[in-house]
């Protein structure tokens, strides 16, 4: 068997940083763990795909590799969009300017087609499922308008009925590119089915399902994050991920491969130069705007700093870094290892200051609900995380709208908080 090549040692490296910065909780980097924990496992993924089978995407498929990465972002922007009117997932600790928060949006979806695609890669090349066949299906005139009926009501329903259908968005960017594809002579399940093949569909969602596990433990672990709010769907989680959401996984696999497939024959097609350039164009306005919306309304929590907890001026925020104690959960890590007077006597400030910033950070720190909304919660009678799991839900929520200046959480949002803090009757991440 071949030897690992070398940037499969990058990418263990890249993915140790990533870990360290997170878990050392440095400022800055702890929020950016999305980037190199997925850039850094994917270059393990391909150096593993090269050595079992001599060609990865790294080695002999780069240019496919960079299409991948490009159309990854309005793939993944297209469920942002659709996620507006659904609002099943919200992102909380985003960081805190437009502009850098837009770069940190394209690296990390652009990484959505790879985590899809290298899996199934990774599947194929350990032999698994090698050579499976299944009975061929006649694909007839009937079923690709069967197909293409689906698709567009994948598309309709959940916009039309997003709190029964939103399970039927996952299969807007199957259906109709499969029909496309099938037509188009590109790669396509229906013609594998057709052929009697099934070995790239279970490849397929193998990887996907996979992808999916390790999608969700990442994101678990992460401070800048997502957190799902799907009807009917709130209890019974793995990490933050509803239990039956994982079968959503798969289904994402394959539609990557079907979107994917379109998008490679559409560039590779000669002469439409025009149509090329007006989907690249089509691409980059499309996600701009889907960026735009969801850094409004998608993302709801900032990173916190210690300025913005309570009774921090410039004075305490500088005691507290020439202590060692540079953000807010570091503050609240200190506070409750060291204690109060102990903190106190070594930053210099009062313990009724040190105090008021710590409970406003037990608060803010909790499922990530930002300083804003803790300092709302505070308003409405909430001074810790017990105090929240003894509320009422729908109670507390009105309490807080009534409070709030503008845009005041989500019912959702108060349920997920309530839900965490009766679990341990603790700040959780």
């Amino acid at each position: 068997m071949r030897k690992l090549p070398a940037w499969g040692l990058a990418g263990v490296l890249l993915f140790g940083a990533g870990l360290w910065a997170l878990a050392a909780d440095i400022e800055g980097w702890n929020a950016v763990w999305y980037i190199p924990a997925w850039y850094g496992y994917l270059l393990v993924l391909d150096a593993l795909i090269f050595r079992l089978q001599g060609r990865s995407f790294l080695a002999g498929r780069r240019a496919e590799l960079r299409r991948m990465l490009f159309w990854s972002v309005p793939f993944w922007f297209l469920f942002e969009a659709f996620n507006l009117r659904l609002q099943n997932w919200y992102y909380v600790f985003g960081l805190r300017t437009q502009w850098l928060s837009a770069i940190v949006s394209v690296l990390a979806f652009a990484t959505v087609l790879p985590v899809c695609l290298f899996h199934a890669e990774l599947v194929k090349a350990l032999g698994w499922w090698r050579g499976a066949r299944c009975r061929p299906l006649r694909v007839t005139g009937a079923v690709e308008l069967f197909c293409a009926a689906i698709g567009v009501l994948s598309v309709a329903a959940p916009l039309l009925a997003p709190r029964y259908a939103f399970g039927m968005v996952w299969g807007a960017l199957l259906w109709l590119p499969e029909v496309i594809n099938r037509r188009a002579g590109a790669p396509s399940l229906l013609a594998d089915l057709e052929a009697g093949r099934c070995e790239r569909l279970i490849h397929l969602l193998a990887g996907g399902l996979w992808a999916g596990a390790v999608w969700e433990t990442f994101n678990f672990w992460a401070r800048c994050k997502w957190i799902y709010t799907v009807p009917g769907f709130e209890h019974w989680k793995l990490f933050e991920m509803p239990l039956a959401g994982f079968l959503g996984f798969p289904i994402l696999a394959l539609s990557a491969f079907a979107y994917f497939s379109s998008f490679r024959h559409l560039l590779r097609s000669g002469g439409r130069v025009l149509a090329r350039s007006a989907a690249v164009a089509a691409a980059l306005l499309f996600s701009a705007m889907t960026f735009h919306a969801m850094f409004e309304r998608t993302v709801q929590s900032r990173r916190p700093l210690l300025s913005d907890l309570d009774g921090m001026d410039s004075r305490s925020v500088a005691a507290l870094r020439a202590a060692g104690i540079p953000t807010p959960e570091r503050l609240f890590r200190t506070v409750r290892r060291e204690g109060l007077a102990e903190v106190a006597g070594r930053t210099g400030l009062a313990p009724a200051v040190v105090e008021r910033a710590f409970r406003h950070a037990g608060l803010a720190l909790h499922k990530g609900m930002g300083t804003r909304a803790a300092a709302l919660l505070r308003r409405a009678g909430i001074a810790t995380v017990a105090d929240l799991a003894r509320a009422d839900p729908g109670l507390l929520f009105l309490r807080v709208r009534a409070v709030a200046d503008e845009k005041p959480p989500r019912l959702a949002e108060v349920k997920v908080w309530v839900r965490a803090a009766r679990v341990r009757g603790e700040t959780r991440r």
